[in-house]
């Protein structure tokens, strides 16, 4: 079956067409508090499951009387997600508590739980959350009887009051009685205007019978239909929530109930319905509906009993199968690689490892390392393609290059299976009788946190798109607060929490240290979800740390007796040759003869190392000898020395950095700087800046009140901006207080490495790769770890 125009909805898309336009951020924010959701909308008569209680901290949790509570509840995260996180209590025996699973819990350990969700364990942001308790909805049998020990609802995708598409979310033995899809949950399809039971989809397939021997669920009429719909869209006037999902379930004794909202409505109902939810959308974007009894009579005259007409004839399009070969086209020649052909990723992508391979990321003209994309020529099926890709690592040893959807325009996917030949056959049916492994799988655990990581680019969507037009503006008049804007999210946050939570290590070191991994991707998506939000500065200090008083008095003691030491030293400067002919020297010196050197453009900082073995360097840059000789000890002896020994260790991980570790990485450089180039750090006025600027955002200042406050204690005006900006990165009104604290790192992470020596610490060990020495003790209990081999010549001696 083929789809003309496609009119399937993708992430991006719903991104970009529904949710930026339509759904204001005071809008999201209700939406994702589900307890000022449902005091608010039961305000204004939509029924919700009755609040029994809230718990907000520590304290309120060591003084709640749960003797208060019914005997049936359940436990929920206020700012929860995916269903995490929410336990239904049916009842008590015995001082435990029996929940739907066939679980019991004591009370101690229901306390637990709802610590886990104070620290926010469950919340979306990852941050401090609270937990309520709230009635226990018992199901209408006559949906309830398909469901496996839980609660079944009804989510309705509803824009311009008008509900689009729905579907009955059934929980099954394999979701654990939740009625999530990602976990396992059967969504089936509803006809909007009878309220009809259509498809079965079953992890993204349609299936005639449900799982669990439930048997056929087609045909069946959902109880209150034309209530449900009118809900739903009540509760969109309501909510001003212009795209929205609204999940309802029905109570055996009271019907309708309103369980949440979602302003990131999911997409899987196009599954279950066996329909594209854009086509939809589009044709009831711009029609006038006053009341949403118009709106429910509208959609159930566009919607029901239609089956959409789709299908396209062939003409003009040409007919691929979801493996391809593509050829690259370069100058030294074409490059064959084998493809996938994808309908879910919405931009190409290639994989890392072979572009480096290929010489394609050496072309500076054509690859950008700061947003790691490549303008990329290539043929499929004799059709020529120009275009953009993601470079990432591509798991698996079969493909090295995904199409997707914006490069498949003209053509159709012929998703037939390609008939196996007798040799593949045999492989085939032997691979189906091998015992299933139970051991978990470290290589895939490591590849798939890689491959989200790669994603994030948390730099990239933190510096401002206009810094060098407001850098202007700011100097012309230094009372005004720069205005700043900000590229939009190159990736779903929800996909990338999805697949994070499908990530188990298990309680091992080395799951420990991928376990640490996933908390911290999780804090950078939710970092860059809460741009220029209130809880931005209480994450990035999560992330990294946030100065003390007595750090603050130490820099400015430090500033005000060093800022000036070197202000008559006058130095030879070299030009941006003479400067890359020094570190090229430095690369033949340790054999990195892979490594290059590259002179680019709008670099914030004048040097830095990148990826795919490439050290960038600012174009307009001038460094004197002994500047070169620090960059050389910072940059190359100790980022990319620990990063070429982080290659040699089993899990890509230690290449790529474990959680935490620029703290070290960076203390190190300074270390390092400090033992071989005789600059002592506290000399180092720009770092404590930095750190001054921290605190002056976190108690409220804004970008203005930063540069002032540092230029007051005779920092240069370009010093002090820069200092200022490092702070305000993430502000779109740099007015508001607040602060980007990552800079800290270097300031915490030179007396992390010092302590450390003087600790009798072996800095050596510092170079196995990228890590935080904190997990050291992990580290040396994991199989497989090598010694650095190769080190900076000062220890190699």
């Amino acid at each position: 079956m083929f789809f003309k125009n496609h009119g399937i909805l993708g992430i991006n898309a719903r991104n970009l067409l529904y949710i930026r336009p339509y759904n204001m951020k005071k809008a999201i924010k209700l939406a994702d508090d589900k307890i000022k959701t449902k005091q608010f909308l039961s305000a204004r008569t939509i029924p919700v499951p009755k609040l029994y209680a809230i718990i907000k901290d520590y304290q309120e949790l060591e003084k709640f009387d749960f003797n208060t509570l019914p005997q049936q509840f359940v436990i929920k995260p206020n700012h929860g997600y995916g269903g995490e996180g929410i336990i239904p209590v049916l009842g008590r025996k015995d001082n435990f508590y029996l929940l739907n699973n066939g679980k019991k819990l004591g009370k101690e350990e229901v306390k637990d739980h709802i610590t886990d969700i104070l620290d926010g364990r469950f919340s979306i942001s990852n941050i401090a959350d609270s937990a309520f308790f709230e009635q226990l909805i018992i199901s209408d049998e006559r949906i309830g009887r398909y469901s496996y020990a839980g609660l079944p609802d009804i989510r309705l995708v509803v824009h311009n009051l008008i509900p689009v598409m729905a579907m009955l979310r059934l929980p099954t033995q394999e979701s654990n009685g939740k009625a999530n899809l990602h976990l396992g949950a059967v969504g089936v399809g509803i006809d909007i205007a009878k309220g009809e039971a259509t498809h079965t989809a079953y992890k993204n397939k349609i299936i005639e019978e449900l799982p669990n021997q439930m048997g056929k669920i087609r045909g069946l009429k959902i109880p209150f239909w034309d209530d449900i719909l009118l809900i739903a869209s009540k509760v969109q006037l309501i909510t001003n929530l212009g795209y929205l999902a609204v999940d309802i379930c029905i109570d055996k004794n009271s019907g309708p109930v309103l369980l949440e909202i979602n302003a990131r409505a999911g997409l899987a109902v196009q599954i279950a319905n066996l329909a594209p939810l854009r086509k939809r959308l589009q044709r009831v974007e711009g029609l006038k509906v006053m009341s949403p009894t118009k709106g429910v009579r509208i959609a159930k005259d566009m919607f029901g009993n239609i089956v959409e007409k789709e299908i396209t004839q062939l003409s003009g399009k040409i007919v691929i199968r979801s493996d391809e070969d593509v050829e690259i086209i370069r100058k030294k020649g074409n490059l064959r690689l084998k493809a996938k052909i994808s309908n879910t990723e919405e931009r190409s992508l290639i994989d890392e490892d072979a572009a480096q391979k290929a010489g394609l990321l050496d072309d500076t003209e054509n690859y950008d390392d700061e947003k790691s994309t490549l303008k990329l020529k290539f043929t499929l099926q004799s059709k020529r393609i120009s275009t953009i890709v993601d470079v990432e690592k591509i798991s698996g040893d079969k493909h090295k290059m995904v199409i997707g959807k914006r490069d498949l325009s003209d053509f159709l996917i012929d998703a037939t299976p390609r008939k196996e030949s007798p040799i593949e056959k045999i492989r085939h049916l032997t691979q189906k009788i091998e015992p299933k492994k139970s051991k978990i799988n470290f290589s895939e655990i490591d590849r798939d946190l890689i491959n989200i990581d790669n994603k994030i680019k948390l730099l990239y969507h933190i510096r401002p798109l206009n810094l060098e037009k407001e850098e202007g503006k700011f100097f012309e008049n230094t009372a005004k607060n720069p205005q700043f804007e900000y590229p939009h999210l190159k990736f779903d946050p929800l996909d990338l929490i999805d697949k994070l939570n499908k990530i188990t290590p298990d309680k091992s070191p080395l799951g420990h240290i991928y376990e640490a991994k996933k908390r911290e991707i999780s804090d950078k998506i939710a970092l860059l979800e809460s741009i220029d939000e209130e809880g931005f500065s209480e994450i990035t200090a999560k992330l990294f740390g946030k100065p003390t008083a007595e750090d603050i008095n130490h820099c400015k003691d430090m500033i005000i007796r060093n800022l000036h030491k070197n202000d008559q030293k006058e130095e030879e400067l070299y030009n941006i040759k003479e400067v890359k002919t020094e570190f090229e020297k430095a690369f033949l010196e340790y054999g990195l003869k892979k490594w290059k050197v590259k002179i680019k453009e709008n670099l914030v900082s004048g040097c830095v190392a990148g990826k795919n073995n490439c050290l960038f360097i600012r174009s307009d840059v001038k460094f004197s000898k002994d500047r070169i000789k620090s960059l050389i000890v910072h940059e190359i002896e100790t980022h990319i020395l620990t990063a070429e020994n982080g290659k040699l260790q089993p899990y890509e991980l230690f290449n790529r950095g474990l959680a935490d570790y620029l703290e070290t990485q960076e203390g190190l450089a300074m270390y390092n700087v400090e033992k071989q180039c005789g600059i002592s750090f506290e000399e180092n006025y720009k770092a404590q800046a930095h750190v001054l600027a921290i605190d002056i955002g976190l108690k409220g200042g804004g970008f203005s009140d930063i540069y002032h406050n540092l230029f007051a204690l005779g920092i240069p005006p370009k010093n002090a901006f820069r200092s200022a900006l490092k702070a305000k990165r993430g502000f779109m009104d740099t007015k508001k207080g607040g602060a980007f604290t990552k800079d800290y790192i270097y300031y915490k992470g030179y007396f992390q490495i010092k302590s450390f020596v003087q600790n009798g610490g072996d800095i050596r060990e510092l170079y196995l790769g990228k890590l935080n020495l904190n997990d050291l003790d992990l580290i040396k209990q994991i199989s497989g770890i090598q010694n650095a081999a190769i080190l900076p010549k000062w220890l190699a001696k």
